[in-house]
C-alpha cells in the first residue's frame, strides 16, 4: 500500500472547494451550459416549511457545505466556501431550483420525518449537519478525553495513527512518519485542518469513540484508549 500524507490528502479533499455548483453542473449533466430555467406560477412564501429545510449540509467529502436559510423574504442556498448566493423557488414538496441556473436541489426525509439530506444536481446527495463550519468552537478535556487513543486502518491493519491533545487542541499523529497535525472543532465529533482542508470525524457510541472517518472516507478503528 502506498503510504498516504496530509499533504496528498489536501489536494484530494479539497478539490471539490474550488468548484461552484456552475462547474459541479457541467460535471453532473455532461453539458456545456446549464438547462434553461424551468418556468413555474408556483409561489411559496411558508417559513415555517423553510425553517424545517434552514441548515448547513456537507458535501460528501466532508469538508465543503453549502447552507440553506431565509434571506430578506427568500430562501436561498449559499456556498460557504465562495459565499456565492443563489435565490431558490420551489417547484415541488420538497423540491427547488436556483431561478437563474434551475440548479436543482431534492430535500430528503429521515424516517423520523425531519429533513436528513438534499440532493443536488440528480446525483450529488449532501448530508444536514448540527454543527456551523463557519464557527470553531472550543472543548473542555473532558469532552475530549473519549476521543484519545491509538486508531487502526480498518483495510490495512499496518497502518496506525495516534489521537491526543496539545494546548487544548485535537491532535494526531500519523506513526508511519510521525506528522502531527492540529484541528480546531466544529462539535465535539467533528474537527478540521484549515491548512490542509483535511477533515475528522469520530464515531461515539455510548459516550466513547469507536470509530474515526478520516482522509476521505477511510475508516479507522479504535484500538487503544489514552
Amino acid at each position: 500500500m502506498q503510504t498516504k500524507t496530509a499533504k496528498h490528502l489536501s489536494l484530494t479533499t479539497g478539490v471539490i472547494i474550488t468548484l461552484g455548483l456552475s462547474t459541479l453542473t457541467h460535471q453532473a449533466v455532461g453539458m456545456e451550459h446549464a438547462p434553461a430555467p424551468l418556468q413555474t406560477t408556483i409561489q411559496y412564501t411558508d417559513s415555517v416549511a423553510w425553517g424545517a429545510l434552514s441548515g448547513y449540509y456537507r458535501f460528501p467529502n466532508r469538508a465543503a457545505h453549502i447552507r440553506f436559510f431565509e434571506q430578506n423574504g427568500q430562501f436561498v442556498a449559499q456556498q460557504v466556501w465562495d459565499g456565492r448566493v443563489y435565490p431558490l423557488q420551489r417547484t415541488g414538496a420538497l423540491v427547488y431550483q436556483s431561478q437563474e441556473e434551475a440548479y436543482k436541489i431534492e430535500f430528503i426525509e429521515g424516517n423520523a420525518g425531519k429533513i436528513e439530506k438534499a440532493k443536488i444536481l440528480d446525483r450529488i446527495t449532501l448530508e444536514k449537519v448540527a454543527y456551523d463550519p463557519t464557527q470553531h468552537v472550543e472543548l473542555t478535556a473532558g469532552q475530549l478525553k473519549p476521543l484519545l487513543g491509538r486508531y487502526r486502518l480498518e483495510k490495512d491493519p499496518s497502518m496506525e495513527l495516534s489521537i491526543s491533545t496539545k494546548d487544548g487542541k485535537l491532535t494526531l499523529t500519523q506513526h508511519w512518519d510521525n506528522q502531527t497535525l492540529v484541528f480546531d472543532a466544529f462539535s465535539p465529533t467533528v474537527f478540521f485542518n484549515a491548512e490542509l482542508t483535511f477533515p475528522l470525524t469520530f464515531v461515539v457510541e455510548d459516550g466513547v469513540a469507536n470509530e474515526l472517518i478520516c482522509f476521505e472516507s477511510d475508516q479507522w478503528e479504535r484500538v487503544a484508549h489514552d
